[in-house]
């Protein structure tokens, strides 16, 4: 799928029934009911034209491109990404949406049924059970290519690569804001934000925040290097924390 810019406005001509229906929702829930399907759209964003339709813990989202017909959908499951789609057809992406949500297929039922069907890496590794494998792997290569653009002061590769080596962190899902790193108990997003972090104030040195402080601007529980904030990582980890689970944060409240 090449890049598209997405459609703010609905463009009459290139999508007539998307302008009849009055919005993106609106069209794509006729397209839905047209086939059958009990599931209900929702949402509206101010500055594009979108839909969301979700049941459980799946749920897809669809944009339309500004400059061509095409409809692009993403397909989610305990808020992870499986893959994502885009077709010049409303009622094809209508029928991959609600069997993507109703049917709850894995990814090979969906490569075979829908050809328009993309899968993404994370989204097989979550149904293989090895996502927090995955998003340590990720992490490390993309910061490792990140080092050749980035201040080497300032990346927390070393503090990844000692967070890594402690089983109490390593079995959490790791992820990284700005140059921060954090740490989730769950593996879909949103994830939770109870769990200390720790970012890079150069020379080789990091400081460490408690989970109560998101944005890092408050007292510090210490900085040292990597090997030492990650010790205080540990140190400050909630009771009974870990390994992660598959979910959101919202599936913990519940």
């Amino acid at each position: 799928m090449t890049y598209q810019v997405l459609a703010k406005q609905v463009n009459s001509d290139l999508y007539p029934d998307v302008a009849a229906a009055g919005t993106l929702s609106n069209a794509l829930g006729q397209a839905l009911a047209e086939i059958g399907s009990q599931l209900q759209t929702a949402g509206e964003l101010p500055s594009l034209s979108y839909a969301r339709v979700e049941r459980g813990s799946r749920y897809c989202q669809m944009y339309i491109a500004a400059n061509e017909r095409l409809f692009m959908f993403d397909f989610w499951s305990k808020g992870v990404t499986y893959g994502k789609g885009s077709c010049s057809s409303l009622q094809d992406a209508a029928q991959a949406i609600h069997y993507w949500i109703a049917e709850e297929p894995n990814i090979a039922e969906m490569e075979s049924r829908f050809r328009f069907f993309i899968p993404a890496e994370q989204g097989v590794a979550h149904e293989a059970g090895r996502i927090v494998d995955y998003q340590w792997d990720k992490l490390i290569h993309t910061w490792t290519s990140s080092e050749e653009t980035t201040s080497e002061a300032m990346s927390p590769l070393p503090l990844i690569r000692a967070a890594k080596e402690h089983p109490e962190l390593r079995q959490l899902f790791p992820f990284t804001s700005l140059h921060s790193l954090r740490f989730s108990r769950t593996t879909g997003w949103p994830f939770t934000n109870d769990c200390p972090f720790a970012t890079p104030i150069g020379n080789g040195r990091f400081r460490a925040y408690p989970a109560t402080d998101r944005e890092g601007v408050g007292v510090p529980i210490g900085e040292g290097d990597a090997d030492e904030v990650v010790a205080m990582l540990v140190a400050n980890l909630p009771p009974n924390c870990g390994p992660a689970v598959d979910g959101t944060e919202d599936d913990l409240t519940e």
